[in-house]
């Protein structure tokens, strides 16, 4: 495994999903153009900018979007 220093996060562990995406990119199989289109979708989700996604992200996301 060849995970950069950069790539870990400030007490030397990487989760899961980093590591299955960073798994993904070395393998070809997803670009980081791909990742960032994701992370995109992602912040407009997150209403709040928690970092995470809540039930009430989803909704009020759904209610801005109906009310275009």
């Amino acid at each position: 495994m060849d995970l950069e220093a950069a790539d870990l996060d400030g007490d030397g562990i990487v989760g899961a999903a980093d590591f299955v995406l960073y798994k993904l990119k070395e393998m070809g199989k997803i670009s980081q153009e791909d990742i960032s289109l994701v992370m995109e979708e992602f912040e407009d989700l997150d209403v709040d900018q928690s970092g995470t996604l809540s039930v009430t992200d989803i909704t009020l996301a759904q209610s801005a979007e109906i009310g275009k």
